[in-house]
């Protein structure tokens, strides 16, 4: 299977528009027929009485500069804390140990790193393949990333973050911090949007995966030899009864939806084989497990009995939607569009079909706005007939 396409660099959304509601948005029904629209019109373009589910994480101020002893300047990426959940972490004093990216490793050859300007003579260390954050002064280790770390634009943008992307790279529902990329699809929805949808009898409800550097991890061949990434989700209980109503579902973005299809794989294994310890959704796990439940709904309602107790669950997910795979949740997918080769156009194809690469090519040939701070689309789920024989065309 191939996911490549061309795209022009000048297609690359480098900044975000002026305003979110600025975003345009190419509407591909499920018969697939696509027209053009814009962000606003996605309150009259859901039906009323379903529910938008969206990523409440938030994305860490994940790069540093650090000095080396000799004096020679190096980037430092944060992922995720060493043996501990983020939330503990950042609450922590010193000191606290993260695995990370260095840029520039092989220069750093002895002696602590130092922050420039921290003002609580933050060091850094080599703890075994991670770093060892030291400082003084008594500030949570939050406190002095949001202080002193950028945020970590992706790559493909090829510039430093501003102030403007301090808030812009941020949805407006964030609360739970560890993402070291924004789940961009939600950059789009404003308070007055929201607003909107809740007018509608829509509501906006909420799961959390923090999403990991693997995002940008480009296929190489065919998908099935794919390693996936592992990412970290939480959803309480109040969630999980929610999503037992059976409301029809948008899901805002593809960690949304991954996290909600891993929801549903959990509670097969679970109902399967009893109620465990277990909470990795590994990568194939929907090629060889059985499904007891007729619904997703009623996969939600078992696992919302399973874990009224502890009022939440959480979870790492490396599950892999592939062309083929039929999705349990979603009725509809709200997303930007995605790197060429990414494993988030597998998901595309999941939703739509191969004829993704039409709807692509007419969103470059449009003017739209790719990657993270790009235009959006909204996929309605077509079945797996249409999938394999529609043709999708302009309304």
């Amino acid at each position: 299977m191939d996911f490549d396409y061309p795209l022009p660099e000048s297609s690359i959304a480098k900044h975000p528009p002026l305003r979110r509601e600025d975003a345009r948005l190419l509407h591909v029904k499920s018969g697939g027929e696509w027209k053009d629209r814009n962000i606003t019109d996605l309150p009259s373009l859901l039906p009323s009485e379903s529910a938008i589910w969206v990523n409440e994480t938030k994305v860490l101020h994940a790069r540093m500069m650090a000095v080396k002893p000799t004096g020679g300047v190096l980037e430092l990426l944060l992922l995720e804390p060493r043996d501990v959940p983020v939330e503990q972490s950042l609450t922590a004093a010193s000191p606290v140990v993260w695995n990370a990216m260095v840029g520039g490793a092989k220069k750093w050859k002895s002696g602590p790193l130092s922050v420039p300007d921290s003002g609580v003579d933050l060091t850094v260390e080599r703890d075994g393949d991670a770093l060892k954050f030291s400082w003084g002064g008594g500030e949570t280790f939050g406190a002095v990333l949001d202080r002193l770390g950028r945020i970590p634009l992706p790559p493909y943008m090829r510039r430093d973050a501003d102030e403007a992307d301090a808030d812009r790279y941020q949805t407006v529902f964030a609360r739970l911090p560890g993402s070291v990329a924004a789940p961009t699809a939600g950059l789009h929805l404003t308070p007055g949007l929201i607003r909107q949808l809740g007018d509608r009898n829509i509501p906006c409800q909420k799961v959390t995966l923090h999403v990991g550097v693997g995002t940008f991890k480009p296929l190489e061949g065919d998908p099935s030899s794919h390693s996936m990434h592992g990412e970290r989700c939480i959803v309480d209980r109040k969630a999980l009864l929610e999503l037992a109503t059976g409301r029809s579902i948008t899901a805002v973005g593809t960690t949304t939806m991954r996290t909600l299809e891993s929801l549903y794989w959990l509670a097969c294994r679970w109902k399967n084989s009893g109620f465990g310890p277990e909470r990795e959704v590994n990568q194939w796990i929907h090629k060889d497990t059985p499904e007891p439940f007729a619904t997703f709904s009623s996969a939600m309602g078992y696992l919302a009995e399973r874990v009224e107790g502890a009022g939440f669950i959480e979870f790492v997910t490396r599950l892999m939607i592939v062309p083929g795979y039929r999705v349990r949740s979603a009725d509809r997918l709200l997303t930007n569009f995605h790197m060429p080769n990414s494993t988030l156009l597998c998901i595309v194809e999941a939703m739509i079909g191969h004829d993704w690469r039409s709807v692509y090519a007419h969103a470059v040939e449009s003017g739209y706005r790719f990657l993270s701070y790009g235009d959006a689309c909204l996929l309605e789920r077509r079945d797996e007939s249409l999938q394999r024989t529609g043709v999708p065309k302009s309304e």
